[in-house]
């Protein structure tokens, strides 16, 4: 364990740095308080003690099932603090910049320096699974805590199939404990679009998520500060939105419709993908991305099949030379813009962009952050080329986080062993076979964080629980792996020994 003694206690995922500073032992009891320290000193940020406090609230729960804490936190300065109690106080980490870093000291009463309500919050969830692993006593020491990478995300396809709003909200509530802070949604697929539109209704699946289940939804993930990203994919995917409506759909030169492509040279086709994008943008005013897709628009190999794109590029975008792919790059920038214009940061999948067999005229706008998840075409372009144009990345490795119902595409289901055995940050989706791409620490500043993604290509495949249950162990792994960037137990049933003894069910 880097700069760590031996503990005998343990979390899911590690902490960085744990160290025994002297003897003694801190023991929590049933009356013991949970305080939020309000500075006197300097103006109180009201909204952030109000999230400190429901940080705590969020916890209290778990604490009270182990016998500790079982009063209601509240306002309280040090000096009220008392043997057992815990003070939660909002400062600067020492030695560190990270948003999510914490502090502990554990002594007569613990100390926890956090800079927000979510710091706050990993660092409660240290507590209590320190607690679950003994017996609700800690020796005295330090604790000093961050993540390797700054974003551990889960992606859900839910619009191939359909997840209520309850299984959704019990995935929120895993992914706190396991200190993950990301939740995409990806609610439009060729098989069904789940999610209510009032300004265009014909475009819903027969069963979907209400406005108001969505809002409770964002609720729920705002409460246990975890990021929404919406992803209503384009140009590509849209089958089902457009299932009425073959005149919007992109035709090849003989004539044949490209499963769920938009017809991007159309303007009405256009403007009704824009007016979607403008209704969820609203819905999800308060979450900093918005994922727009860009993926498998058409054989991103065969651009001359639909020579209408090359002429649209060339005839109305004023591109000369211009070929497909850069009314499709146009297109994609079009949504960025809009999207930016509204405070979002926009994301797209990579497989389309800087491809080798094709020269791209139009850049993409660098602010465009890579959801980079596979390389299976040679001519893909690597994940060096995204940084060195200008993109932030985030690490989708299909190879370890592609959770397929029905094993479609020739994909295995993941499992624990594999991701806590293999991969690392640093790894993504390899070149060929035998040809790694990996970056070594210290990671690049581009390699924002990593997701695992849950695809319902074939939903009936398997049941909601069973999605459940199939992805818990394999999300812990990379909640472990991307939490503390090592491998710190000589064998994966070592790591599912500490996952049972922090208390993680299942």
């Amino acid at each position: 364990m880097n700069n760590m003694q031996a503990y005998e206690s343990v979390t899911v995922p590690g902490t960085r740095r744990h160290l025994k500073t002297e003897e003694g032992r801190w023991r929590p009891e049933a009356n013991s308080a949970l305080l939020v320290f309000r500075q006197e000193t300097a103006a109180a940020d009201e909204g952030q003690l109000h999230g400190v406090l429901e940080a705590a609230e969020t916890v209290r729960a778990a604490f009270a099932a182990l016998g500790v804490f079982a009063a209601p936190a509240r306002l309280g300065l040090p000096r009220e603090a008392k043997s057992g109690d815990l003070l939660i106080e909002l400062g600067t980490v020492p030695g560190t910049a990270n948003p999510e870093a914490y502090r502990l000291e554990i002594r007569e009463y613990v100390r926890l320096v956090a800079s927000d309500a979510r710091s706050a919050l990993h660092g409660l969830r240290t507590v209590h699974q320190l607690l679950s692993s003994t017996k609700c006593e800690l020796a005295y020491g330090a604790i000093e805590d961050e993540p390797i990478m700054g974003e551990r995300a889960l992606h859900l396809d839910i619009g191939r199939k359909f997840y209520t709003q309850e299984w959704i909200l019990e995935r929120i509530r895993e992914m706190s404990v396991l200190k993950l802070n990301t939740l995409q949604l990806h609610f439009s697929e060729n098989e069904g679009f789940t999610f209510e539109s009032e300004r265009h209704p014909e475009a819903m699946s027969e069963r979907y998520l209400t406005k108001a289940q969505i809002a409770e939804i964002i609720e729920e993930a705002r409460t246990h500060r975890i990021t929404l990203i919406p992803s209503l994919d384009s140009p590509g995917h849209l089958g089902w939105a457009l299932r009425d409506r073959p005149e919007w759909l992109l035709k090849n030169k003989a004539g044949e419709i490209a499963k769920g492509a938009l017809d991007i040279t159309n303007h009405e086709a256009v403007a009704f993908v824009m007016d979607l994008i403008d209704e969820y943008a609203e819905l999800f005013a308060d979450s900093p991305y918005f994922h727009i897709g860009g993926d498998e628009f058409i054989d991103f190999g065969k651009f001359d099949d639909y020579p209408q794109l090359g002429g649209y590029a060339r005839e109305k975008l004023g591109i000369e030379g211009g070929t497909g792919v850069d009314a499709y790059v146009a297109y994609l920038n079009d949504v960025a813009r809009r999207l930016e214009d509204k405070g979002f940061a926009v994301r797209v999948w990579n497989d389309g962009l800087y491809r080798d067999d094709l020269e791209q005229k139009v850049t993409l706008k660098p602010s465009v952050q890579i959801a980079y998840w596979t390389k299976w075409d040679r001519k893909m372009a690597p994940a060096q080329t995204f940084l060195d144009k200008g993109h932030e990345l985030i690490n989708f490795n299909d190879a370890f986080f592609y959770y397929v119902l029905g094993e479609n595409a020739g994909y295995m289901y993941p499992t624990g062993e594999k991701v806590y055995e293999g991969w690392s940050p640093g790894v993504l989706p390899r070149i060929a076979e035998g040809q790694p791409q990996e970056w070594t620490m210290p990671y690049p500043e581009g390699l924002l964080g990593c997701s695992f993604s849950v695809w319902s290509d074939k939903p009936n495949m398997q049941t909601a629980e069973a999605v459940a249950s199939g992805i818990r162990e394999p999300l812990r792994a990379m909640a472990e792996k991307a939490w503390t960037g090592e491998k710190r137990y000589a064998t994966y049933e070592e790591f599912a020994e500490a996952c049972r003894a922090a208390g993680l069910e299942g």
